[in-house]
């Protein structure tokens, strides 16, 4: 079976660091304008360029952000905007509207062009046309099955991306009005203020003030949202009907969900086609249940079952994410950790690293802490460096976990 890449989300250069040390092939980000998430850290200028050079080091392809909808009043800044990051040397932009296709060919960037799933792409004719205006990648809706990806695929041969894990939008492809009708916020320009994952009540006309729970749990219900996407357990049906690159969702998601999904799904295209798929898949999947999500579907044309009805779908979190070696790259028992969440002396903790050959996860104690002060301490505050002593050896690019 060919080798399928892994595309990892970067939402700000330190999460982008551990996509790229934990397997990424590629990573995706954003500047400070026209990308659909304008509320994440996104890059600035000189950010770009040293993302840009540290991935070209590292050897991992760099796809740049440009797939907002233009309104006509944003063609002239959208002009400035490409003119100021045109050459930097991302191995490609994506994109979404054709006027910024346009905006982007007139500018001379070199670079390659990859469609969004915002254009629906569905079929073996839109690909096609999309192929013909300079698109060298498609990422097909989300909503496109497996035969017809296969079709795709053997109709033109494009290279093809799909979409392999996170969250998942209520309108179709992500082309959602909500945001801006109850907000004031468009999802299509990067705004999205996330109504469809709001806490709703039901209430009767005559009866103002009588909240009714729809469904069992009482913090609300969230009937708009959906389920989280996991396709880890199907990357050999994908992989055969012609995928070419899996998508991680996340640029808003932690530095841990960012490292742990991308080594996974390293991981297993890795070993897609050879007997170790299988025996592996139960670490893969007991993994992916440790970052926080949504209950998991594969299932995008019927996610809640034929006849099941609505049951919520509330977050799962059973792990903290606590924070990550910060220097060094020899095994040692004192390192400098920058945190996260709390950590407190005595604190059972589970470091894991990338997946090369075997898997070097481990347990260990906590037992000394000193604050940036130099003053022993029994917590390490977040949002802090510090000296933590543990019972073992720490490796280099360990990230640091507590289950729930």
């Amino acid at each position: 079976m060919k080798r399928a890449m892994v595309i990892s989300p970067a939402g700000n250069p330190e999460k982008l660091r551990f996509a790229v040390k934990f397997g990424a092939d590629e990573v995706y980000f954003g500047g400070e304008l026209f990308n659909l998430r304008v509320q994440a850290d996104n890059f600035g200028h000189d950010e770009l360029a040293e993302a840009a050079r540290y991935c070209r080091e590292h050897s991992v392809k760099t796809t740049f952000l440009m797939n907002a909808f233009l309104h006509d009043a944003d063609v002239r800044e959208a002009e400035r905007f490409v003119s100021s990051i045109k050459d930097y040397g991302f191995d490609a932009v994506m994109v979404s509207d054709p006027g910024m296709l346009m905006i982007l060919k007139d500018s001379g960037i070199q670079a390659e062009f990859h469609l969004s799933t915002q254009m629906n792409t569905l079929n073996s004719k839109a690909a096609k046309f999309w192929m013909d205006a300079g698109f060298s990648r498609i990422v097909l809706a989300r909503e496109t099955s497996l035969d017809e990806i296969r079709m795709i695929k053997e109709s033109t041969g494009a290279s093809i991306e799909v979409f392999a894990h996170g969250a998942l939008c209520v309108a179709y492809s992500g082309r959602c009005l909500l945001s801006r009708y109850l907000a004031g916020r468009d999802a299509n320009s990067g705004d999205c203020a996330q109504p469809c994952r709001w806490r709703y009540s039901l209430i009767e006309e005559k009866r103002p003030g009588n909240y009714l729970d729809v469904i069992e749990h009482a913090r609300g219900t969230e009937i708009l949202s959906s389920m989280d996407l996991q396709l880890v357990d199907r990357l050999e049906e994908y992989i055969d009907a012609g995928v070419d690159a899996f998508k991680i969702e996340g640029r808003m998601k932690s530095l841990y969900h960012a490292a742990n999904t991308t080594r996974i799904y390293r991981h297993a295209c890795r070993l897609a086609g050879t007997p170790e798929f299988q025996k592996m898949m139960p670490f893969w999947l007991g993994e992916l249940d440790l970052v926080s999500h949504r209950p998991y579907t594969s299932d995008l044309f019927n996610e809640f079952g034929a006849m099941g009805g609505f049951n919520g779908v509330p977050y799962i979190n059973k792990a903290v994410f606590l924070g990550y070696r910060d220097s060094g790259s020899d095994p040692a028992d004192e390192i400098i950790m920058k945190t996260f969440n709390p950590v407190y002396k005595g604190d059972r903790v589970e470091a894991i690293y990338p997946i090369e050959n075997d898997v070097l996860d481990g347990n260990l104690t906590v037992v000394a802490i000193t604050d940036p002060s130099g003053r022993e301490a029994d917590m390490a505050r977040p949002n802090t460096f510090c000296t933590v002593r543990f019972d073992g050896p720490v490796l280099r690019d360990a990230v640091f976990r507590k289950r729930i």
